[in-house]
């Protein structure tokens, strides 16, 4: 039962830090530096649940129009969010 709810937190904390990465990279970031930006907000949310999370974001040509997606994973759980880059 134990294993269950690790893999369940698990599952939740990877939804709850891609979604709200990626809102904060895309809201705060510029285009050349978007990487840098995600790292910073998974780091700190993963930290906020008690969890290590590793992550890769993806954006093309990272200009505005394009789509970023982020994608995190915390223990065997993965949680993809996609967001598009609007002219500022």
């Amino acid at each position: 039962m134990l294993v269950l709810y690790e893999e369940i937190f698990d599952a939740i904390a990877a939804e709850s830090i891609a979604r709200h990465s990626i809102r904060l990279t895309v809201l705060n970031g510029e285009s050349s530096d978007l990487k840098l930006i995600a790292a910073r907000f998974v780091s700190e949310l993963s930290e906020s649940w008690g969890k290590t999370a590793e992550f890769e974001l993806e954006c093309g040509t990272c200009q505005k129009g394009s789509l970023v997606t982020l994608s995190v994973r915390v223990g065997n759980s993965e949680a993809i969010q996609t967001a598009g880059l609007e002219p500022r």
